[in-house]
């Protein structure tokens, strides 16, 4: 038997996302635009504080309003299990992840602002906003911590459980028990030439997708099962959240995600909310809807990154890097999620030494819980710090080396032949070109000629800076995935999947890869996702995993389904399946005219097994088991900056990224024009700011909360490098995060660059702190 072979770089005969047509007729189905006949409205009732207890809370004149149906209260849902936490993973001392227990609604005390209280059923959104007014929730405000260092000062108010302190994780790696790690670091250090030093802050964001929240529940009370409609990434891991908390086995939720409107690890989380929706859907005997509005997303979808590191350098007298430390403090916020405090870890661990061959290092991170709202992945987790923290580090031991930055980067780029690479910490990059990859970065960016565009930039009375951001992501595993093929009639083939997308194309890749593959028309294919009642049950579209590992499943189903297929078709030819071949999606045996398609043999099978002739039908599910990948690149921006009022402006902007094979060259490039924009943004002008008393959020809207428009951000020249992964099917990468791991360090090292010697400065790069910066370094 003959199958296709995989097909790297494949450029399929057709035009266009699939996914688009009904995005631009207006015609996609997003949380708001589907309601359940008879629905009622939901509105919470949220903390005004930050830490509080509640002494009681009041629901008769809420109740009392007209149209209102009912009031539910932390008290009416005590019996519940908690919503989320942190996978308990051992910490550096042996104990297990310190998570608190998170409330559907909060009972006893709040821990953030915006958590819910109490929430308000009615038959219009507007009797519910009224009635929720009319909640009266008596508060005993206590001290709040907000940062990472409050909350680890001596005492501090303790939002661990059971008054554990405020640690949730305290990490370090290599373990500390390994001696000959630890001894190679020591040496390195001893005998370094130079060592160069730096702390950097990756400040916390709001992730503010395009879409807010929504959700919508329903309850049958003769089968006691639920339906929650919401967005996922991969409903798969929020269906078994959500009824682990409402206490029912998975089997009697169904968890349905259509068209979502931005996730980026945000709508990857379970939260109060849906659990809440369930028990009112239950209460009331009625669907039950709820929409976010902004002011509530800006308080409650998790937010991101809120991390301060020190890092140290160790250099010989060449300038190539020995060692490194580095030692990591992140603010997780109120609660832990399920892999929050990983982010400042592993996610962190997997990343370093990038693409750079240093040979010792050590990572020391704690996660710290605070009275903020909660931290999760959001694009890219723990890729950005990572790299902003080694490629900040490098631009300041070129200067304090005399070597140029692009020279001493080349210097201690791990070579091609060095494949497979094992780092410090034990991860094995299988793949990768990164000497390639660089050279034709600062080629096609005219590193060399920076000089000249430099002096014209100053004779037009602008600074002008260039900065490199090399990177590289931990990507993939996790540490599966299925996908299934299924043969539904009228000659078409569905490939369901466990990754809810956003944006990413998966309708448009998958069903290409499913058609590539099975040797059939792609028309004849259509990809389905987002219904736990039909889909398979995937970790998702989360960590840029989706191509290698979705794709990698689809792949293994199809090998599956072809070999499935030519069996039945052995039998039906009467022939020996050694005999048998398959191409171009038809089977035929040794004998004249023996040619059947493979939707005929899948609906033949269909029939033989119905009869039970065979055991099964052609239907196919597989897994794909697949180490992680790392993917990488090495972008270059350039900058001009208005001395006088601190404005800067990106002026160019180049990244060369390596993937691995590119299955859909528009999708690639349109991933990583979206990740630098939001990369930008971060560096630039995104801050989430809480008030260092209170824990009241000071940037609660986009008034105060700045997002990078169109003309913030350059045309982008894209690049490819691309070398076949080894460890998946289909041989690729991911580059879903790429952009926004790679923009904060490149953008600010060119602002750096620009600005005059002894200038201080860190993200957000915004016009004040340019311009304070330049005074302060006397320019």
């Amino acid at each position: 038997m003959t199958t296709h072979a995989p097909t790297a770089d494949h450029h399929h005969p057709w035009t266009g996302r699939v996914e688009d047509e009904a995005f631009l007729r207006g015609t996609g189905r997003y949380g708001d635009d589907v309601r359940p006949e008879g629905a009622l409205a939901v509105v919470f009732v949220r903390s005004p504080h930050a830490h509080a207890r509640i002494r009681a809370v009041d629901t008769a004149v809420a109740l009392a309003e007209p149209g209102v149906v009912a009031v539910l209260t932390g008290a009416d849902l005590r019996a519940l299990g908690s919503v989320s936490g942190g996978r308990p993973v051992p910490d550096r001392t042996g104990r297990p992840t310190a998570s608190p227990f998170r409330p559907a609604l909060a009972a006893d005390r709040v821990v953030h602002v915006g958590e819910p209280v109490a929430l308000v059923v009615a038959e219009t959104r507007a009797a519910a906003e009224d009635a929720a007014e009319m909640v009266e929730v008596d508060y005993e405000p206590l001290p709040a911590v907000v940062t990472a260092d409050q909350a680890l000062a001596p005492g501090a108010p303790s939002l661990g459980p059971d008054g554990a302190g405020n640690v949730a994780h305290d990490f370090a790696a290599p373990p500390e028990g390994d001696a000959a790690a630890a001894a190679a670091l020591e040496a390195a250090f001893a005998g370094a030439a130079h060592v160069a030093r730096i702390t950097v802050e990756n400040q916390r964001l709001v992730v503010a997708s395009l879409e807010p929240r929504t959700a919508t529940a329903s309850h049958d009370p003769a089968t006691d099962s639920y339906v929650l409609r919401a967005p996922a990434q991969g409903n798969g891991p929020l269906r078994a959240a959500v009824a682990g908390a409402l206490k029912i086995p998975p089997d009697r939720l169904r968890y349905v995600t259509e068209d979502v409107g931005g996730a980026f690890g945000m709508k990857g989380q379970p939260y109060p909310e849906y659990v809440a929706l369930c028990v009112a859907a239950k209460a009331v005997g009625r669907p039950v809807h709820w929409a976010s509005t902004r002011s509530e997303a800006f308080l409650t979808d998790t937010q991101a990154r809120d991390s301060v590191w020190t890092v140290e350098l160790a250099l010989d007298a060449d300038g190539r890097f020995r060692g490194l430390k580095v030692d990591g403090l992140a603010n997780v916020g109120a609660y832990v999620t399920s892999v929050s405090h990983l982010i400042a870890a592993t996610h962190i661990t997997g990343c370093l030494p990038s693409i750079y061959d240093i040979p010792a290092a050590r990572v020391r991170s704690r996660s710290v819980l605070t009275n903020t709202g909660v931290v999760a992945p959001y694009r890219g987790a723990g890729r950005p710090e990572a790299n902003y923290l080694l490629e900040r580090a490098i631009d300041v031991a070129a200067a304090e080396t005399g070597l140029d930055r692009a020279e001493i980067r080349r210097r201690n780029l791990i070579p091609a032949d060095r494949m497979p690479y094992r780092t410090p910490f034990g991860h094995v990059y299988d793949s990768g070109d990164f000497p390639g990859l660089f050279e034709k970065a600062v080629r096609l960016a005219d590193y060399a000629g920076f000089p000249a565009r430099k002096a014209a930039a100053a004779a037009r009375g602008r600074l002008r800076g260039i900065g490199i951001g090399g990177y590289l992501e931990i990507a993939g595993a996790l540490p599966e995935e299925p996908a299934a093929i299924a043969f539904v009639g009228d000659g078409r083939i569905e490939v369901r999947i466990g990754a809810c997308p956003s944006g990413q194309g998966h309708a448009t890749v998958f069903r290409a890869v499913a058609a590539d593959r099975l040797g059939v028309p792609v028309e004849s294919v259509t990809v389905t996702f987002g219904d736990t009642a039909r889909d398979v049950l995937g970790i998702g579209a989360v960590g840029s995993r989706s191509a290698m590992m979705t794709g990698g499943a689809i792949a293994e189903a199809a090998r599956a389904t072809i070999a499935k297929g030519a069996r039945v078709s052995a039998l039906l030819f009467q022939a020996a399946e050694a005999d048998v071949r398959h191409a171009d999606g038809a089977f035929t045996g040794p004998a004249a005219g023996q040619r059947l398609t493979l939707v005929e043999v899948a609906a033949r099978a269909r029939e033989l097994a119905e009869q039970g002739a065979i055991p099964e039908s052609l239907d196919t599910t597989a897994v794909c088991k697949a180490a992680s990948a790392f993917p990488n690149g090495c972008h270059v921006a350039e900058v001009e900056i208005d001395a006088e009022t601190g404005v800067t402006t990106v002026v160019g902007y180049l990244a060369v990224d390596d993937c691995g094979n590119v299955l859909d060259h528009t999708i690639v490039e349109g991933q990583i024009h979206g990740g630098v924009a939001q990369g930008l943004g971060q560096a630039l002008m995104e801050a989430t700011v809480y008030d260092p008393d209170s824990g009241q959020l000071l940037s609660g809207s986009f008034m105060d909360y700045a997002m990078p428009r169109a003309d913030d951000v350059p045309p982008l020249t894209v690049a490819h490098h691309p070398v076949a992964c080894r460890t998946n099917p289909l041989g690729t990468k991911g580059t879903g995060e790429a952009g926004t791991t790679a923009a904060p360090c490149a953008i600010m090292n060119a602002i750096l660059d620009a600005l005059p010697p002894g200038a201080r400065l860190d993200m957000p790069a915004t016009p004040m702190r340019v311009w304070e910066a330049i005074r302060s370094a006397g320019g």
